[in-house]
């Protein structure tokens, strides 16, 4: 018996501290009828230095510049209205990836570029700019760097994984990474290619990934579609992190880290059409859904601005949600819950509110969502089979996540 209360006071205070207290965000939704040609956004958001925001669509691209939107489109110069990819370099220009190639924007005009100019595939599925100021190109069949007047290409014979490329990141060493599908992801030092995968990095959660994220200390975070993996700046892995963790679901398609060390995940899941954005700072997730404000559950591509706003491009409009990461905490709406482990009740204290809940399985797999307020906070769990659990309480400033072990 003893040993049993010690677990749960134990368990009690991780789930104190992994639940996460108030924060007031705001939600700021741009469409077409802001100026957007077009509300799928599937080429992705980028920022230049003038704190300009960039999104590529299925019509196009277009710049706002805090006030209004400005389009452009095949009719100004560029190849192809429907964008895969949009990055800017460190002279301001705007580099857009299609099925026709690459243009660039200089702010005046389009200048393109295809495999007639040296490019290894018109298919131009991502874009990243190094420290030195060159393009690294990924596409399905594999990577292109330009260095503002020569392409070198690279494919598996020089040592890259697999060809497809998915998503390319650099450090501070100016070291390349590569996501790749089924074939994880691989390092170039400008010289040799490495590959870090489930073979080489025992609890690499899948070959496939998605996105890769480098934070101050040079951890890489790799996105897949079963959660995330962190590797030190050796390349050991040091954890992985899934919905039962505190992510809205393990489906990630972008990782960002905004000034503050905050890292910001983009998640959509394709089998049951359901997406977010999920932040953790180390220790707490918090999560954003359409409930909070976002304006599509389809979230394709992330970026951060000069002031840490967080903007989202998603499968209808783009999203802005405004520093979150700068509000400070808020006591008096503080979420707990009791007792943990539960065998039959498991209550949930708030704070002058009502709220929403849904209790996931380890899989992430939805058991039930329910509405409660603070008249009617009891949670029947009985039916429950023993075992772990998390539950996402969604309320008017936040959604939160906490585990909880079903006797």
């Amino acid at each position: 018996m003893k040993a049993k209360t010690l677990y749960a006071t134990i368990i009690s205070i991780i789930l104190m501290a992994a639940t996460f207290n108030s924060m007031a965000q705001t939600f700021t939704n741009y469409s077409t009828t802001n100026g957007l040609p077009d509300n799928f956004c599937v080429g992705g958001i980028a920022v230049d230095t003038n704190n300009n925001v960039w999104v590529g669509t299925a019509a196009g691209i277009a710049k706002f510049d805090g006030t209004s939107w400005l389009s452009l489109t095949t009719t100004q110069g560029l190849v192809d209205n429907y964008t895969n990819c949009i990055a800017v370099d460190k002279n301001n220009n705007i580099w857009v990836g299609t099925n026709m190639g690459i243009s660039k924007f200089n702010g005046t005009t389009f200048t393109t570029y295809t495999i007639a100019n040296g490019l290894i595939d018109n298919g131009v599925k991502y874009i990243n700019v190094d420290m030195n100021n060159n393009l690294w190109i990924g596409t399905d069949v594999g990577v292109s760097k330009y260095n503002g007047s020569t392409f070198t290409n690279y494919t598996v014979s020089d040592g890259l994984p697999t060809n497809v490329i998915t998503y390319i990141t650099s450090d501070t060493l100016n070291n390349k990474w590569f996501a790749t599908q089924m074939g994880g992801i691989s390092k170039y030092n400008n010289a040799t290619f490495t590959t870090i995968s489930t073979i080489t990095v025992d609890s690499l959660l899948d070959n496939n990934t998605f996105a890769i994220a480098v934070d101050k200390f040079e951890n890489k975070w790799i996105g897949t579609w079963m959660g995330i993996t962190k590797i030190n700046a050796a390349g050991n892995w040091v954890a992985n992190y899934r919905t039962i963790d505190g992510m809205y679901n393990d489906y990630v398609r972008d990782l960002k880290f905004d000034s503050k060390g905050n890292l910001w995940i983009g998640l959509f899941a394709d089998y049951n059409l359901d997406g977010g954005i999920s932040r953790f700072n180390g220790t707490n997730w918090i999560s954003y859904t359409t409930a909070d404000g976002l304006a599509d559950k389809q979230v394709i591509r992330l970026a951060v601005d000069k002031n840490d706003d967080i903007w989202i491009a998603t499968g209808n409009g783009v999203s802005k949600l405004t520093s979150p990461s700068a509000i400070s905490v808020n006591n008096q709406e503080r979420i707990s819950v009791y007792p943990n482990p539960v065998s039959d009740y498991l209550f949930i204290q708030l704070k002058n509110h009502t709220t929403q809940f849904t209790i996931s399985d380890i899989t992430g797999k939805t058991i039930s969502h329910h509405i409660i307020s603070e008249n009617s906070n009891k949670i029947d769990v009985s039916n429950l089979s023993p075992g772990v659990y998390l539950l996402q309480i969604i309320g008017k400033t936040e959604t939160s996540s906490v585990k909880f072990v079903k006797q």
